[in-house]
Order: structure tokens, then C-alpha cells, then sequence
């Protein structure tokens, strides 16, 4: 298959042509109907009138001529209705280099995301399962030093994929500072607090605590629903307060989830907490090939802390 330069100049070279051949048939069409019929239609109307009769070789002059009107004529009633499809040709090159500069290398990236996002999640659910099958073998006969040790482990291995595979599932550069954490709600103390968290080890957090509603960690929590902010700088829900400048450079773009409490846990319809993932660069996450893989990554990292809770609390 030609690329779209190559059709380009030959559709350019053909209407050219086309153009050259089109203009010298008007020409020699017009010369024919203005000049040459009028002269040869007053000879014969001449000669018409004459005693003699027509020779062979003005019958022959008179067949041609007609035979050519007639296709000068229909010459230039085609040259009125002419629709060249050049015009067709060039938009259809536009689209073509239009799919193959935009569409089809997000399309294969998009692609190439889902497929990992697919593998990120098989590999957390395989963790998943592997902890919940633990669980329940050495919940009841382990203390609670040793359920809380095997929970935060079992948080790291179902939470490490999204840490290895994070440059595959959200475009993460080199000079980009990732921060992935997961904050839990405190009851008594009515607090978000981090429970786990892998960042880039050139930040320096400061592992702060959030109230229900403050900053996008309080906000996700207290509306219970999935937030992404591409630049901080411009967000019109978040308070100028809630960050310092410092901070909104290192945590420009943000993705949170409330990790849901379906079965219950805890009263009052709260999440468990919220499953955020932040960059120093602006526009990081999309909506579009985000939002349901952070849903089901926290679907199951809801499924494991609600496992953790009711094995701790029987």
C-alpha cells in the first residue's frame, strides 16, 4: 500500500493532466462553435441555394462537421455538469494522515494500556485470593500482632503491581514524581490516615492525615465517589488552602477512589478509605482509560479490608 505522500503527488501529477487535456478540449470547443461552425454553416446555406449540386467531397466535409458538432457540443455541456473528484482525493489523504498521525497510535496505546491494565488486575486478584485463602486458615489461631503483620503484607503484594506496572498503566516519565497511597478511615479519631504507600523516592511527604472533606482525599472520602484533577492549579473544588505551593508542584494531577464498604463494616454508609495515585506532572490521568481500572482496583482492595476487618473483629 502507497503512502499518503506518494498518493498525494500522483493524484497532483494526474489532475495536472487532467486539468491540460480538460482546458485544451474546452479551447478547441469553443474555436469550433465561435469560428469554424459559423463560417461552415453560411457555406453550406451558399451552396444550399446553388444550381450545382453537392460534391462528394462537401458531403464528406458536411458528415464530418456534423459528427464533430456534435461532439464539441457535448464537450462543453460535460465540461458544465465536470465534478473532478481531486478535491475528494485530497480529503480523503488529510483523513488518512489525520488517522495514521492521531488515531491510530492512541488507539494501539489505548490498547496497549487495556492489555496491561487486564494483567495488573489478573495479578491482584491472584493476591487476593491467595490472602483471603490464608485468612481464613490462620486468622482465628494468630494474635493480632500477627493478623495486623499479615494484613499489611498481604496489602503489599495486592498493591504491587500497581507500583511495578505504573509507567504501562498511567504514561509515568522519567522526570514525573509518582505517589501511590491508601488511606483508611479512623473511626475514633475521625481521620484518613495512610495505611500504605510507595512513591517516588524523590519526594519527601510528610504522611499527613486527612478530615473528611478536606483537600481531594477528604473530598473523594465524603462524596463517595471517583475524582481526577489534571492540574491542581486550576481546580475549582479544591480550597487554595489545602496544599502548599511545594506540595501542589510534587502532587499536580491527581486519581482518587473510595475504596467502597459494600458488605457493611463500617455504620453509617462511609468508604473504608480512598485509593489515590498522584503526579508532579499535569493532565496524568484520563478518564477515559482510568477510570474503570481504578474502580476495580479498589473493588478489590475493599474486598480484602473488608475480609481483614471481619476476621479481626471474630
Amino acid at each position: 500500500m502507497k503512502d499518503t505522500k506518494a498518493v498525494k503527488a500522483e493524484n497532483d501529477s494526474n489532475r495536472r493532466i487532467e486539468t491540460d487535456v480538460f482546458h485544451a478540449g474546452i479551447v478547441a470547443a469553443n474555436t469550433w462553435i465561435t469560428l469554424v461552425a459559423p463560417i461552415l454553416i453560411g457555406f453550406f446555406i451558399t451552396r444550399l441555394f446553388d444550381k450545382d449540386k453537392f460534391t462528394i467531397s462537401e458531403n464528406t466535409i458536411f458528415a464530418v462537421s456534423i459528427v464533430l458538432h456534435v461532439f464539441f457540443t457535448i464537450t462543453i455541456y460535460k465540461a458544465s455538469t465536470r465534478r473532478s473528484l481531486s478535491l475528494e482525493v485530497d480529503g480523503l489523504v488529510e483523513e488518512i494522515e489525520h488517522l495514521q498521525g492521531t488515531i491510530i497510535p492512541r488507539a494501539a496505546q489505548l490498547y496497549d494500556t487495556s492489555k496491561v491494565q487486564q494483567t495488573v488486575i489478573y495479578l491482584m486478584t491472584l493476591e487476593l485470593e491467595n490472602m483471603i485463602d490464608e485468612l481464613n486458615e490462620k486468622a482465628k489461631l494468630s494474635t493480632e500482632e500477627e493478623n495486623i503483620k499479615r494484613w499489611d503484607e498481604g496489602l503489599n503484594k495486592i498493591l504491587a503491581p500497581l507500583v511495578k506496572y505504573r509507567h504501562e498503566l498511567f504514561g509515568y516519565e522519567g522526570q514525573d514524581l509518582y505517589n501511590i497511597c491508601l488511606y483508611v478511615y479512623d473511626i475514633p479519631n475521625d481521620n484518613l490516615i495512610i495505611k500504605w504507600r510507595r512513591f517516588d523516592d524523590r519526594l519527601q511527604p510528610s504522611n499527613r492525615s486527612w478530615k473528611p472533606g478536606a483537600g481531594h482525599v477528604g473530598l473523594t472520602f465524603i462524596l463517595n465517589e471517583l475524582k481526577i484533577c489534571h492540574d491542581i492549579y486550576d481546580s475549582t473544588e479544591l480550597s487554595n488552602s489545602a496544599l502548599g505551593p511545594n506540595d501542589k508542584a510534587k502532587y499536580r494531577s491527581f486519581l482518587s477512589v473510595p475504596v467502597k464498604d459494600s458488605s457493611k463494616v463500617l455504620t453509617g454508609g462511609k468508604p473504608l478509605g480512598v485509593l489515590v495515585f498522584t503526579s508532579s506532572a499535569r493532565g496524568q490521568f484520563s478518564p477515559d482509560r482510568d477510570k474503570l481500572f481504578a474502580l476495580t482496583a479498589a473493588k478489590l482492595v475493599s474486598i480484602y479490608v473488608e475480609k481483614c476487618l471481619k476476621s479481626f473483629v471474630s
